[in-house]
Formats: C-alpha cells, sequence, structure tokens
C-alpha cells in the first residue's frame, strides 16, 4: 500500500509542473489577448474622434460647377492680354533705320521701319518735328533714287490726304537703297500672303531683303 501512494505522489509531482507551465501559456495568451484588444480599442476611440468630412451639399456643388466657366473665361483673358502684349513688343522691333546727312540738311531728318510700320520724322528746326505713320499695308509703291554719294526715296500712299506720296532725300547711297529693298520686300510679302510674323528679326531683314531686291541694280 505504502508502495502504491508513493508512485501515485511522485506521478502528481511530475505533472506540476507541466499544470504550470499550461497556466502560464494560458496567462500569456490572455495578457496578448488583452493587448490587441486594448490597442484595436484605442485605435476605434481615435477614428471616432477625428472629423469626417462630409461631401458638400447639392447647392455648394452647382456653385462650384458653374464657377468653371468663370475660370475658363479668366484663363483665356490672360491669354489674349500676353498675346498683345507679346505682339506689341514685337511690332516694335526696328528692322531698318536711316538719317538724311548733315550739313546737306541742318536738321536731319529720319526713317525708321518696323514690323508693322513706317515712320519718318521730319524737322525744321531745333526741337520741332513732323512725324509720319505709313501703314505697310497701305503703302502703294517705293522708289529709289541714287547718285555717286547721295540718294532719295519716294513711298506713295493709300491714304487719301493732302499727301499721296512721302519723300526723304539726302539719304546716303546705301541707306536708300536698303530701305527700298526693305520696304519693297515687306509689300511683296503682304501681297503674296507671305507669314513673316513667326521669323526672327535678322531672318525678316534677310527675307525682306532679298524678297525686294532688284535684280539689275548696281
Amino acid at each position: 500500500m505504502k508502495d502504491e501512494n508513493s508512485t501515485e505522489l511522485s506521478e502528481f509531482q511530475a505533472e506540476l509542473p507541466m499544470r504550470a507551465s499550461r497556466y502560464e501559456s494560458l496567462v500569456r495568451s490572455s495578457k496578448r489577448l488583452g493587448g490587441i484588444a486594448t490597442r484595436a480599442l484605442s485605435d476605434i476611440k481615435q477614428v471616432l474622434h477625428q472629423e469626417i468630412t462630409l461631401p458638400p451639399p447639392a447647392e455648394k456643388l452647382m456653385d462650384n460647377l458653374a464657377r468653371i466657366p468663370r475660370i475658363k473665361s479668366k484663363k483665356k483673358k490672360v491669354d489674349e492680354i500676353a498675346a498683345l502684349k507679346k505682339m506689341v513688343k514685337r511690332s516694335h522691333q526696328v528692322l531698318a533705320r536711316a538719317r538724311t546727312v548733315f550739313p546737306m540738311q541742318l536738321f536731319p531728318d529720319r526713317v525708321v521701319i518696323d514690323r508693322t510700320k513706317i515712320t519718318i520724322t521730319k524737322r525744321d528746326f531745333f526741337w520741332t518735328s513732323n512725324v509720319i505713320g505709313i501703314r505697310i499695308e497701305d503703302i502703294l509703291n517705293v522708289s529709289c533714287s541714287v547718285g555717286p554719294l547721295f540718294g532719295s526715296i519716294n513711298i506713295a500712299s493709300r491714304v487719301m490726304s493732302s499727301v499721296d506720296h512721302f519723300s526723304v532725300n539726302f539719304l546716303w547711297r546705301n541707306d536708300a537703297i536698303y530701305l527700298k529693298d526693305i520696304i519693297q520686300g515687306y509689300m511683296i510679302a503682304k501681297h503674296n500672303k507671305i507669314d513673316i510674323a513667326e521669323l526672327s528679326t535678322r531672318e525678316l531683314v534677310e527675307t525682306l531683303t532679298e524678297l525686294g531686291h532688284d535684280t539689275d541694280s548696281q
């Protein structure tokens, strides 16, 4: 009998560590599950406390849709203003200029050609001038008279006024020929509807000079 009791006692003592280890693993598992549940609960609380953005009401949505054409119209207007400024800046690019020779003329006249017009400034005295602007489209004809040293150009305009042609005398010979070639080349380009607007200043001058150059001129 004593042997049986001792055997049972030893078996019970052997089972104690196993039961303790199982208990400890259950406790650890419970703690882990408790930690996971606590973190999940904390995350849910944070989500619930955040501000939720609701979709805009129908009236606000319609107002935003109505604002789109105004934005496009404003952008189009800005683009048009930018294009206008660019055109104005390009229109003032000088292609050629010349002055009459002093002292052949005591108060020298001046001729300036830009991308859109010809400006003739005639001076008769100090601080006095008569400025004439002629659009390239309004020029009917241009002619040039040259001598050994000097030359003159004569420009006929389609604009009806008391004067239908304008002369500038006592230019240097080469200047008179150069101005005539530029103006005549511009007239030919306009008449044949050649697109020269995108050419650079240098390319435009070379193109117009070649177009307006007389084949038999010396």
